[in-house]
């Protein structure tokens, strides 16, 4: 019924005027914020203004999380006027999520008429489901919506049997942001060799890339202070979460999840907000807590692993968008950092989730009953409706934390019942069960 509403004609005009007029709403409350507050984009700008000036990158702890290629990647808005940096950026943003929803149709409704036809339907809902992060994204003039399209673009490549393109879009993004770099594991574990082989070259490259302008000696500098860095960071040394500014309750990842109900933060603490319905749960020390973080996230990572233990047989593979979106996901659970704009990443599950409901059978309760609790922490709970107060203090219990792990929930666990392929192309040869 829903469906057949959002494909007639007169509900795609009001669609796409709303979302013009959001659009265009939201970048008059851009400009008029950026006239008195500075924001990530001129972080941003100041690191790539820093790399063209031949300086310290990491002055003041600015942009710890971004290896020098970023900040060459950044260098452009530093030679342009903020104003039209951002507007430029911006744009390109909004390109990059009408591109990468081009991708996602035609890896999901290409070859079947039926789902084709609600198209539109599909991706309003999709849009829909992520407009929390894709707002807050664009806030920032959308990197990380540009980001998601070299991520679909590598996808896709791959999808098509473009491996070495594909590489080379997965090694950018790695180069950008390292927790991609999760793609590389999950080729070797997929046994996908001429994948992991051409990806870690393509990043080899994109990571050195920025020797050719700092020079040798300044770059490898700067590429060993990174890595001491988002080391420790990883494995939880509570000095460089300090210097990587991951102590703020809007930090989405697992590991502050979980730590967060581990461990009773003192009066104070950057982690404990000072409101009556912050409630510590349970006071272990944190030594012990971190290294009991770390087994959930092992754990996270064996279930995905035993999830997707098949091995590409064929090509194009009915289950590569599926796993490769679980992968998107997971890659912002296992970050040191996650902010929402991060989770615009989740945009390929949603348009799977949606495209399964619509156009080959119901969800089931299940997988309905987590969407449905997704919708609610996400979607309803947010800042506008509480207020900011109420919105950090559930922020503060990580409930889009929760979202991500029921997301990937209905990604992973398969129901019950005859084998319908989420992906058509391939229908005659998929055995699994979504």
């Amino acid at each position: 019924m829903l469906s057949e509403v959002c494909s007639r004609s007169w509900t795609r005009r009001i669609f796409i005027a709303a979302c013009v007029v959001a659009v265009a709403v939201q970048w008059v409350a851009i400009v008029q914020r950026r006239a008195n507050h500075l924001g990530d984009f001129d972080v941003s700008r100041e690191f790539g203004r820093r790399f063209l000036a031949q300086q310290y990158l990491y002055a003041g702890g600015v942009h710890y999380p971004y290896m020098p290629s970023a900040a060459m990647y950044f260098a452009p808005l530093a030679v342009i006027n903020p104003g039209l940096g951002i507007a430029l950026r911006y744009s390109v943003a909004v390109g990059c999520l009408w591109l990468t929803l081009r991708m996602l149709k035609k890896m999901v409704l290409g070859r079947s008429q039926e789902i084709s036809s609600k198209g539109f339907a599909v991706v309003s809902l999709t849009l829909v489901l992520g407009s929390h992060y894709i707002i807050r994204d664009l806030d920032d003039g959308g990197p990380h919506l540009i980001l998601l399209a070299v991520l679909v673009g590598g996808i896709y490549c791959a999808w098509k049997g473009q491996e070495s393109i594909g590489a080379l879009w997965f090694g950018l993004a790695t180069a950008l942001k390292a927790p991609a770099g999760l793609f590389l594991l999950f080729f070797v574990w997929k046994r996908q060799w001429r994948m992991a082989a051409g990806t870690v070259a393509a990043t080899a490259f994109w990571v050195a890339l920025p020797m050719v302008w700092m020079g040798p000696a300044g770059w490898w500098r700067h590429q060993v202070e990174w890595t001491r860095v988002a080391f420790r960071s990883v494995v939880g040394d509570r000095t460089a979460v300090a210097e990587m500014s991951e102590q703020r309750v809007q930090n989405q990842a697992l590991r502050p999840a979980v730590m967060r109900y581990l461990v009773t933060y003192p009066e104070g603490h950057a982690l404990r907000l000072p409101h009556p319905g912050y409630v510590p749960v349970m006071n272990l020390h944190p030594m012990t807590a971190n290294r009991l973080a770390t087994g959930v996230m092992l754990g996270l990572l064996a279930i995905f692993g035993w999830r997707t233990r098949r091995r590409h047989q064929e090509k194009p593979d009915p289950e590569w968008l599926l796993e490769a979106s679980a992968v998107l996901i997971l890659a912002l659970l296992l970050s040191p950092v996650t902010w929402l704009q991060h989770l615009v990443l989740m945009v390929p599950a949603f348009y799977l989730i949606v495209a399964e409901a619509w156009g080959f059978r119901k969800l089931g309760k299940a997988a309905s009953a987590a969407m449905a609790a997704y919708v609610v922490f996400a979607l309803v709970l947010n800042r506008e409706v509480l207020g900011k107060d109420l919105y950090l203090l559930l922020l503060s219990y990580h409930t889009h934390t929760l979202g991500m792990l029921l997301v990937l929930g209905v990604l992973l666990l398969r129901r019950s019942g005859p084998p319908v392929p989420l992906i058509p192309q391939a229908a005659a040869h998929s055995h699994e069960r979504f």
